[in-house]
């Protein structure tokens, strides 16, 4: 009896029984069971992985690094994620797509203070403006109000003295507005504002 069973496990039959194994689910487990160590750089082509079968899970993205062909991935339009970052003059800073000084100028009245934002920085850069109502409002959420309020850019027809202007400036520190006539008596503080230097 034991020679017949000897008899039979030839190469032939060994390899047979493998066959049957393999076509049987025997390849499943052998792949389950690789490891990423087993397997050599570049021995998989990426036309040999089904859809959706590496996720974040078998991938870490902090250990990929830049693709050595693509020099400008990390670039939009040929500039670095610092260039585009808004650069405003240190004594400024950026809110609402503009900067605004950080520090309140004295009362003035709204043509002086047009004149004087004006030259701030010229002739080397075209100077400075006065803030809009909503600029204005924008700003009072990192910066306190002065005393009084502050002028805004925005102006209208006097209703009590034709041919001069009242101007709108920002009351309190969450954008109520007052109209105040364009003459020393009607002064408030201000900030100039200018578009970002990027």
């Amino acid at each position: 009896m034991r020679n017949r069973f000897r008899q039979r496990l030839t190469y032939a039959n060994v390899m047979s029984t493998l066959a049957v194994f393999i076509a049987l689910g025997g390849s499943s487990y052998a792949a389950v069971t690789i490891s990423g160590s087993s397997i050599k750089n570049r021995s998989i082509p990426a036309k040999k992985l089904k859809r959706n079968a590496i996720t974040g899970k078998e991938v870490r993205e902090s250990r990929l690094s830049a693709v050595p062909r693509a020099r400008t991935a990390d670039r939009v339009g040929g500039f670095t994620a610092s260039a585009l970052r808004v650069r405003c003059p240190g004594d400024t800073f950026p809110i609402a797509d503009v900067c605004v000084e950080r520090t309140p100028r004295p009362a003035s009245s709204y043509g002086s203070a047009v004149l004087q934002c004006a030259q701030v920085g010229t002739p080397a850069g075209p100077g400075r403006r006065l803030p809009t109502h909503g600029e204005m409002t924008a700003a009072l959420t990192a910066v306190t109000l002065a005393p009084g309020g502050e002028l805004t850019s925005n102006v209208y027809p006097s209703g009590s003295d034709p041919g001069r202007l009242d101007v709108l400036a920002v009351t309190d520190q969450v954008g109520s507005v007052a109209l105040t006539p364009n003459i020393a008596a009607g002064g408030k503080a201000y900030r100039c504002v200018m578009d970002p230097l990027n």
